[in-house]
């Protein structure tokens, strides 16, 4: 590769900046890449349509599949006019033939989906690798290369053209044409590949592809040189070639080497330069020997190495600050006072001391656990264990208005009930009484009514009198039926009297009233 005749500037450009300089190439051979391309996609093109039945999708399917076809002649060409050779494009048919190697089919198979086409193509079809030689050459020059950036910013230019030209053409149609002329449908270009309008939209984006397709090359192509101008130092080996016969002469031209920033290869060109300076001004030979051919003058080259040294890209010095600790100063360190030393040994032993009985409680806490689990595991243990079911609490059967009516039937089952030894019973059985109470005073108690309820129903009535007595057995039958707390029997007792006093002065006319402390016998 004669890079003498490199038709652009050779200098480490990043990604973006390869990028930039590759659409440049684009527009500045554009007519002659934008035939080349369509010299290799029209035949194919012609070619897919019967063997896809005359069907749109498949049709474009299979032309935008074939896309690498095209674009090897292009990456052919450029590869040729980046160093002076431009062949002219009657001679498309030798470019395609030259381009479609064998290299060129894993991209019309398993990699034509490959984000980095346009450098993995050029890698293959110029340098001609094959096997782990050929992938080992991909991953070194695609790396951090941005090829994949370039496939996707394409495809979406791509995209935007091809709507845009869609797009302009149902704009410019205008209304009240008849019918058959008038308007396109979107729709139909989209989805319909039966209609006239889909062959129309593929058309466009066969068209928007044909006018991307010469930047994607070339600025594919200018990410690989790129990559090789940072790796191989192109740039210095054009800059020396260039200054070498300069420097023989005694007049170097200046700005012709433009280090970069890269390390081995700049490096040793420049640890070349400096011995040549060395050698330079060295001692010449003693006299009788041998004559040896004339060096090149020591103030040129002192001059050019200067130049070379002062360069930005190549003497570029930068200063970073960092903390790093390095020891205390033994010197100037001062001693640490013994009370620091003592408390240190006392929190050390402090932790040991918590640590252990940590240990030992964790200990302890195992063994519990362990001694309940065997425990556990004994026959029978569990049912032994088990506790007794607690009867439920008996509430009162109903709460409306069937209860009994005779209060003093009810106060002697009451208190049979608490010489029985069932206190739980016989409150059941006066609670229960009260509400039938109500019931005969005219109060309507819904079913489902709480306890709470009762009581704001029996406040809003007339004519059930003094509600204390009723309050205070319901707090007594509440802790009974929710908190298990079982009166003593006087105080049930109490309650009874307080009921039939309550019964009695609010018993209607023609009911017998009852004395307080005395049963229904009246004994």
């Amino acid at each position: 590769m004669d890079l003498d005749r490199m038709s652009v500037v050779l200098r480490p450009r990043g990604p973006w900046e390869g990028i930039d300089l590759g659409f440049a190439l684009g527009r500045a051979w554009f007519p002659t890449l934008w035939g080349l391309w369509w010299c290799s996609a029209l035949p194919v093109g012609l070619l897919a349509l019967p063997l896809c039945g005359a069907r749109a999708d498949w049709w474009l399917l299979l032309l935008w599949w074939f896309k690498p076809l095209y674009e090897a002649p292009l990456i052919w060409w450029i590869s040729r006019s980046l160093f002076g050779e431009r062949s002219p494009l009657g001679r498309a048919w030798q470019l395609q033939r030259a381009a479609w190697t064998r290299h060129l089919l894993p991209y019309l198979l398993w990699r034509r989906l490959a984000a980095r086409r346009s450098l993995n193509l050029t890698i293959g079809l110029l340098e001609g690798l094959d096997g782990a030689a050929l992938r080992q050459r991909r991953r070194v020059l695609g790396d951090g290369a941005g090829a994949a950036w370039l496939t996707l910013i394409c495809y979406h230019f791509e995209a935007i053209l091809w709507g845009g030209l869609l797009l302009t053409l149902v704009y410019l149609i205008p209304t009240g044409l008849p019918e058959g002329l008038a308007g396109l449908d979107l729709g139909a270009a989209l989805t319909d590949s039966q209609s006239w309008p889909y062959w129309l939209s593929g058309g466009f984006y066969l068209l928007a592809c044909s006018v991307i397709a010469p930047f994607y090359c070339c600025a594919g192509f200018a990410l690989y040189i790129g990559r090789r101008t940072e790796l191989e130092a192109w740039d210095l080996e054009l800059a020396f070639r260039r200054a070498a016969p300069d420097a023989t002469a005694g007049a170097p031209e200046k700005g012709a080497a433009r280090p970069g920033r890269r390390g081995s290869p700049r490096t040793a060109v420049s640890a070349g330069l400096l011995c040549a300076a060395v050698l330079a001004a060295w001692p010449g030979p003693p006299v009788g020997a041998d004559p040896l051919p004339p060096l090149p003058a020591p103030a040129p080259a002192r001059a050019l190495i200067a130049e070379v040294l002062a360069d930005a890209d190549f003497g570029r010095t930068r200063t970073e600050s960092v903390w790093t600790y390095i020891g205390p100063d033994e010197e100037t360190a001062a001693p640490d006072p013994t009370w620091l030393k003592d408390l240190a040994d006392f929190a050390v032993f402090l932790g040991r001391l918590v640590k252990g009985l940590l240990v030992v409680l964790a200990v302890i806490a195992v063994a519990l656990l362990i001694r309940r689990i065997l425990r556990d595991w004994q026959p029978g243990a569990w049912r032994r264990r088990r506790p007794a079911r607690r009867p439920a609490p008996a509430a009162p059967e109903s709460l409306g208005a069937d209860a009994d009516p005779d209060a003093a039937g009810l106060a002697r089952a009451v208190r049979a009930r608490l010489a029985a030894g069932d206190p739980r019973g016989a409150l059941a059985l006066l609670y229960r009484g009260s509400i039938g109470h109500l019931g005969r005073r005219g109060l309507r108690i819904p079913d489902g009514a709480t306890e709470g309820e009762c009581l704001r129903l029996a406040a809003g009535h007339p004519g059930t009198g003094d509600l204390a007595p009723l309050r205070h057995l319901t707090r007594d039958w509440q802790a009974l039926a929710y908190a298990q707390q079982a009166p003593d029997p006087e105080r049930i007792a109490a309650r009874l009297d307080d009921w039939l006093r309550w019964t009695g002065s609010a018993a209607p006319a023609g009911e017998p009233r009852v004395p307080a402390g005395s049963d229904a016998d009246g004994r």
